[in-house]
C-alpha cells in the first residue's frame, strides 16, 4: 500500500506483536506447511504461503496470548489463508459443498473423514483446541461465524462466476462476511482467558463492536488490495470499483467515499467503546474484551509491513489455485 493512503488509515489503539512471532513462524511453516498440510497444494504454491506470515497475522491480532493458546488461533490463521486463496475463484457449488461439511466438522456434527473436504482435520483440531480453553457455547460461536464466512463466500463467487457487481449494501454485507474476522474475534476469549455469558455477546452494542471490528478492517484491506484484485480478476468485488460503478463516479472519487466510510466507522467505534453500558459484574471484562477486538484493527495495519500478501511478485498462480479447488468438487 502506498504511503499516502496509510498516513491517512491510523488508528487511537495500541498496535502490538506478540513475543512468539518468529517462533510461531517456524512452527508453522516446518510443523503444518511442509508438515500436516503437505500436499493439499502444490509446493511451489505452499512455499508462497510461508511468505504471507500468517503466524505474525496471529502475532498481531493476538499479542497478549500465551503460545499454549496461539496454537489454535495460529492455525486458524492458516486455514483462514488457504481457504481464501484456494477457492475464492471456486464455484458457487463448490463452495456450498465446503460450507455444508466444514461448519458441521466445526460444530462436532461430523469426522474430518466423513466430510472429505481437505481442511476438515484443521478444523477439527482446532475446535479439539480450543475446547481445551473455551466452552461448548464458545466453540459454537466461533463456528456459526465460520458458517458467516461462507455465506459471503458463496455471494462473492456467484458475483465473480456471472461477472456482476454487486449493489453497495449487498456488497458491505457480503465483504464482512467473506473478510473471515467475524470467527477470529469469536475466538478472542480463548486470549482474554474470560468468558463472557451469551447474553453480553448478544447485547446490541457488543455486536455492533464486533461488526464494526470487522468492517473497518475490511475498509483498510479494500485499499490494500485492490492491485492485487484487479490483477486476479476480483476487481468486480473490490469495494473501490463497486462504489465507482454504482454511483458512476471515477476511482479517485471512490476512493475519497471508502475513506469517508472508514473514518465514520470508526469514530463509531471509538465513541461506543468509550460509551460502553453499565453490564453490572461484568463491566470490566466486557471493556477488556472490546479492548482487544481493537488490537484486530490496528495489527492489521501493523502487519501490512511484515507481509507479503499484497505485493505482486507473491500473488499466487490463479491457474494452480483453480487447479486444487477442483480436486475436491462433489
Amino acid at each position: 500500500m502506498d504511503s499516502t493512503t496509510m498516513a491517512r488509515l491510523r488508528y487511537p489503539f495500541p498496535s502490538l506483536m506478540n513475543p512468539h512471532a518468529e517462533v510461531l513462524q517456524q512452527h508453522t511453516d516446518r510443523a503444518w506447511i511442509d508438515g500436516e498440510w503437505a500436499g493439499i497444494v502444490p509446493r511451489e504454491i505452499a512455499e508462497g504461503f510461508k511468505k504471507a506470515k500468517t503466524a505474525y497475522m496471529t502475532a498481531f491480532f493476538f499479542p497478549s496470548a500465551t503460545w499454549e493458546r496461539l496454537i489454535p488461533l495460529a492455525r486458524m490463521m492458516l486455514f483462514s489463508l488457504y481457504q481464501d486463496d484456494v477457492y475464492e475463484h471456486a464455484t458457487p457449488d463448490q463452495v456450498r459443498h465446503l460450507r455444508q461439511q466444514t461448519v458441521a466438522v466445526a460444530r462436532g456434527e461430523i469426522t474430518p473423514q466423513e466430510a472429505g473436504v481437505p481442511y476438515a482435520p484443521a478444523i477439527a483440531q482446532i475446535r479439539t483446541d480450543a475446547l481445551a480453553f473455551i466452552p461448548p457455547a464458545s466453540v459454537a460461536r466461533w463456528a456459526d461465524d465460520l458458517d458467516l464466512y461462507f455465506q459471503g463466500l458463496q455471494s462473492e463467487t456467484t458475483h465473480l462466476a456471472a461477472g456482476t457487481v454487486p449493489g453497495i449494501e449487498e456488497y458491505m454485507t457480503m465483504r464482512e462476511k467473506a473478510l473471515m474476522i467475524h470467527p477470529f474475534l469469536a475466538l478472542k476469549e480463548i486470549e482474554t482467558g474470560t468468558v463472557l455469558p451469551g447474553e453480553i455477546h448478544d447485547h446490541p452494542v457488543v455486536r455492533r463492536l464486533k461488526s464494526l471490528t470487522v468492517r473497518i478492517t475490511g475498509w483498510f484491506n479494500e485499499f490494500q488490495s485492490y492491485d492485487k484484485d484487479m490483477r486476479t480478476g476480483m476487481g468486480n468485488v473490490n469495494f473501490i470499483n463497486v462504489l465507482a460503478h454504482r454511483h458512476r463516479i471515477g476511482i479517485d472519487q471512490a476512493r475519497e467515499e471508502l475513506f469517508t466510510l472508514h473514518d465514520r466507522e470508526l469514530d463509531e467505534f471509538i465513541r461506543l467503546q468509550r460509551d460502553l453500558p453499565d453490564f453490572g459484574r461484568w463491566t470490566d471484562p466486557v471493556a477488556q474484551h472490546i479492548h482487544h477486538f481493537s488490537f484486530v484493527i490496528s495489527g492489521w495495519r501493523g502487519v501490512d509491513k511484515h507481509i507479503h500478501r499484497y505485493d505482486p511478485q507473491y500473488y499466487p498462480d490463479q491457474d494452480a489455485l483453480c487447479a486444487t479447488a477442483g480436486e475436491d468438487t462433489p
